[in-house]
């Protein structure tokens, strides 16, 4: 086979595999919605948004660079693999214990709190179930004032900030709305840890964490130290 052609099948098969990309695309949305009940459309469309556009904003990016690699490129592009997450570092303490309040309004506020795993239990009354989102670093905005989280947390802009989701207690439940968010229910936690202390930020559900979010989206700030 001569290199002209196979230059043409090469070319054939990249136009074929960018068809591909964008039916699929528009399939996986139609059945993502229409898999879902009426009363999850609000979660649903978060979904969508974190995590179907962005795969397809990636997939675009890779078609207009070529589509490289063919369709093992598609797929590492489409799942995102292809991107290197942000993780914590290979000396990172694992938060567990009891925490004590570090000043007069968390003490007021929320009292102690208990790091056990994924729960986060807070002395007067609150327990948050929790899973990994992200980590965050200390120079990203957080809301659309452009407030950092180490303008938030007196924190260096390299901290690592641990960004985890509020989830239902049991299979089933919901997660329940609490007064530190003014009736709201939470939805993700920030959570910075530094040798004995603890800084907590808890905001309101469906809370995008970045420049766009709205700023009353932020419940409370509360400090805590080891004992």
């Amino acid at each position: 086979m001569t290199a002209t052609a196979v230059s043409r099948s090469k070319s054939r098969s990249n136009r074929g595999l960018k068809g591909l990309a964008g039916t699929l695309g528009f399939v996986c949305l139609v059945l993502f919605l229409l898999a879902i009940e009426q009363k999850q459309a609000m979660d649903a469309w978060a979904a969508v948004r974190d995590q179907a556009l962005p795969a397809a904003g990636r997939v675009i990016g890779w078609v207009k660079d070529g589509a490289s690699d063919g369709l093992d490129g598609l797929k590492s592009v489409a799942s995102g693999d292809s991107e290197a997450p942000r993780a914590a570092t290979p000396n990172a303490v694992v938060l567990a214990g009891k925490f004590r309040p570090a000043d007069d309004a968390t003490r007021e506020a929320v009292g102690d709190a208990t790091f056990t795993g994924g729960m986060i239990r807070l002395e007067k009354g609150l327990a948050l179930r929790t899973r990994p989102l992200r980590i965050a670093s200390g120079d990203e905005a957080f809301n659309a004032t452009g407030r950092t989280f180490a303008a938030e947390l007196d924190a260096r802009t390299d901290a690592q900030i641990e960004l985890r989701t509020v989830i239902a207690p049991q299979g089933g439940q919901t997660v329940a709305s609490t007064p530190l968010c003014g009736g709201a229910v939470p939805g993700v936690v920030a959570v910075l840890h530094r040798q004995d202390r603890v800084e907590v930020m808890l905001f309101r559900e469906r809370t995008i964490i970045g420049p766009d979010a709205a700023t009353d989206t932020l419940c409370g700030v509360w400090r805590f130290r080891a004992p």
